[in-house]
């Protein structure tokens, strides 16, 4: 008698709590920094570590869960990641110093990799491709959830309780996260145990994302050094990969066109809104002097447009395809970006509000489909590692794009004191220079878009012309969807 398959919206449902206290998670630690750093008496740089470590960990390590899930059954390490991040978080919840803080929030980082670098190819694996936008599209909304309640969340618990309570919230949403696991998801992969892990190659690229990270968070004596061992560690992992049977860098996906130019969309969108996103509380503060508590109120209007237009563009996605609701999502980011160079020094809330719409669409609109056709390009056989190489992708625009601003920014800053007869520099006034600053950094913005609008359309005309590497995935998907598997998620794929 064979095992009744698991309903597949249960098992979404597990995917999407898991998401959304990870998103939750991340928002809430931001908003306690200061504390932070006020409680330990540590300096900005310093407490920044709290939030670089976990970030080393999950880019640096999603990878080789991505590769481990479809070797073992990406269940399995969704369930582990689990119970490592909430047994972080408790750690975290009674740390009594900076250093025990630091090292749960590592250990907090090791359970993210793992569920974020399967999460997404358990989606794609469980759901059929007539359906997998609409999938997507509610992991995006949970994104979009985690960011809007996490500010408003960790806000309340900080006016009243101790930071500890932030990281304790983690505690219960992950207990009942793993319980949902351990009964709703099973591997729908067939197992692929052939050959061995690159360790070597895990390894050196542990050690180049750890050295990236730390040279773009700047701001501290012999920064360079690490920018060297990154070049370093990078000819080395290339050399060493070349050269490894089994390697970490998968060279089937690596030749597959559509899937590496779609995470290059991903890629300088992401870097963009990063850019954007990391300037505007600076701008309320210095150019229009907007109260604090008003900030966050204001921001949380893009993750709102975010969280709705994601599973939008899901269904819309489904409906008539991934392309034609990606070209207008970035044609939506161009014009809010074109918005956002006409903000002055006098209180336009209605252009920024307008700005922050279109920025959240636009990304809502983008993200899903071009998450969804970059899975589908992988094809179920690399559904984890693609997840995890999508996960990798993804942290380290944020990484460039945080780092590029401050950079850019500075220069801006650079260039006005030089040349205080460019357009806009103002030398002396504290707002004009920001406006000028600000605006340099919208221009690289802009040309990042555009470089990701024209892939798209690059794409797009590929898939039109019937061109073999546009098509070659979705054809594949077609033509196994029906095919069983152990654990198969689609027997009930009419539910």
């Amino acid at each position: 008698m064979s095992k009744k398959p698991t309903n597949k919206w249960l098992a979404l449902i597990t995917i999407s709590l898991g998401t959304f206290m990870a998103t939750l998670n991340s928002s809430i630690v931001n908003i306690a920094n200061p504390i932070l750093a006020a409680d330990f008496g540590i300096s900005m740089a310093q407490v920044q570590w709290v939030t670089t470590i976990y970030l080393i960990v999950t880019s640096s390590l999603m990878l080789l869960f991505g590769r481990l899930g479809d070797r073992v059954g990406s269940h399995r390490i969704y369930i582990v990641g689990i119970v490592i991040f909430t047994a972080g978080s408790l750690a975290c919840t009674l740390s009594d110093g900076f250093a025990t803080l630091t090292l749960a929030r590592a250990i907090q980082g090791l359970g993210a990799a793992m569920t974020i670098a399967v999460g997404m190819g358990l989606v794609t694996t469980i759901f059929p491709l007539a359906q997998r936008g609409r999938a997507m599209g509610v992991t995006a909304l949970m994104v979009g959830l985690g960011n809007v309640a996490g500010p408003a969340v960790g806000g309340l618990i900080l006016a009243h309780f101790s930071w500890h309570f932030v990281f304790l919230l983690s505690v219960p949403f992950g207990l009942v996260s793993f319980i949902l696991s351990a009964v709703f998801l099973r591997s729908p992969l067939p197992r692929n145990r052939e050959g061995s892990l690159d360790v070597r190659g895990s390894i050196l690229f542990t050690a180049l994302i750890a050295c990236l990270i730390v040279f773009l968070s700047g701001g501290f004596a012999g920064q360079e050094w690490f920018g060297l061992g990154f070049v370093a560690l990078l000819a080395l992992f290339i050399y060493t990969e070349r050269r490894e049977k089994n390697p970490l860098l998968e060279p089937e996906l690596l030749r597959n066109k559509r899937f590496i130019l779609g995470n290059i969309i991903a890629f300088f969108s992401y870097c963009a809104h990063m850019m954007v996103m990391f300037q505007l509380p600076f701008f309320l503060d210095i150019v229009w002097a907007v109260p604090v508590g008003m900030v966050g109120l204001l921001i949380m209007v893009n993750a709102l447009a975010l969280g709705v237009c994601g599973p939008l563009s899901g269904f819309a996605s489904d409906r008539i395809g991934a392309f034609r609701v990606m070209v207008p999502a970035l044609v939506g980011m161009v014009a809010y970006i074109l918005a956002a160079l006409f903000l002055g020094a006098d209180q336009q809330v209605w252009l920024f509000v307008g700005m922050l719409v279109l920025a959240g669409a636009g990304m809502g609109f983008l993200n899903t489909p071009n998450n969804s056709d970059i899975m589908t390009a992988a094809g179920r056989a690399h559904a984890s590692y693609a997840s995890g190489f999508v996960g990798t992708n993804r942290n380290l625009a944020f990484c460039l794009g945080t780092a590029l601003s401050a950079s850019i920014f500075s220069l801006g800053g650079t260039l006005a004191r030089m040349f205080p007869d460019l357009p806009g520099a103002a030398s002396g006034i504290v707002e004009l220079d920001y406006l000028f600053n600000f605006r340099l950094v919208l221009l690289v913005c802009l040309l990042f878009v555009l470089i990701s609008l024209g892939v798209c359309l690059f794409l797009m005309h590929s898939a039109r012309s019937g061109k073999p590497d546009a098509r070659e995935a979705t054809e594949a998907e077609h033509a196994t969807e029906h095919k069983p598997h152990e654990g198969s998620y689609h027997a009930d794929k009419r539910m």
